[in-house]
C-alpha cells in the first residue's frame, strides 16, 4: 500500500492532501499521485504569476488555461541504464483569451515564467517547454523531443 496523507495548517487554517499510486505501481488508484501534485503544483503557480503578470504588463485577460505536460521515463524509477529517476522535461501550454495585443499577452507570459517560483525551480532541474495561444493563435511554440522508446510507459498529463 503506497496510500499517504500530508497535513499542514497555512493561513490559520487545516488542509490535508491525499496521494496514491495507480494499480499497476503499487497503489488503488484512489487519490492523485505525487507526480500529478508536481504538475498540478506548477499549474497553479503560473496561474498566479500570469494574473499578477497581466496587471504588471496591462494585459486585459477574459480566459486562462494552463496545460503542463511531462514525460518521465518509468526505467529510470528502476535504476536501468543509468536513466535519469526524474521527469525528463515539462511543456507549459498557456491558452489566453484576450483582447490586448499578442506582444502584451507574450509580456505577460514572459513576466509569469520569469516570477513563478516552482517554475524557476524546475527550469534549473529539467526543461521547460513553452507554448503560447492568443485567442486561438499559436504565439509561441516550443515543444520537447519526443519521448525516448519506453514501450509508451510513463507520460503524465
Amino acid at each position: 500500500d503506497v496510500r499517504a496523507v500530508s497535513r499542514f495548517t497555512q493561513y490559520g487554517k487545516n488542509f490535508e492532501f491525499r496521494c496514491d499510486e495507480s494499480e499497476g505501481r503499487g497503489g488503488r488508484g484512489e487519490a492523485p499521485s505525487p507526480l500529478r501534485y508536481l504538475l498540478t503544483s506548477l499549474a497553479f503557480c503560473q496561474q498566479v504569476w500570469y494574473a499578477k503578470g497581466a496587471a504588471i504588463v496591462g494585459c486585459e485577460v477574459e480566459a486562462l488555461d494552463i496545460d503542463v505536460e511531462t514525460f518521465m521515463d518509468m526505467r529510470g524509477e528502476h535504476l536501468v541504464a543509468g536513466l535519469p529517476v526524474h521527469p525528463q522535461w515539462f511543456l507549459v501550454t498557456a491558452t489566453v483569451t484576450s483582447p490586448s495585443a499578442a506582444k502584451v499577452v507574450e509580456a505577460m507570459a514572459t513576466e509569469a515564467n520569469r516570477r513563478c517560483p516552482v517554475y524557476g525551480l524546475l527550469r534549473g532541474a529539467v526543461p521547460i517547454y513553452n507554448r503560447l495561444v492568443h485567442n486561438g493563435e499559436i504565439l509561441t511554440d516550443a515543444r520537447p523531443p519526443g519521448p525516448p522508446d519506453s514501450g509508451g510507459e510513463g507520460e503524465e498529463r
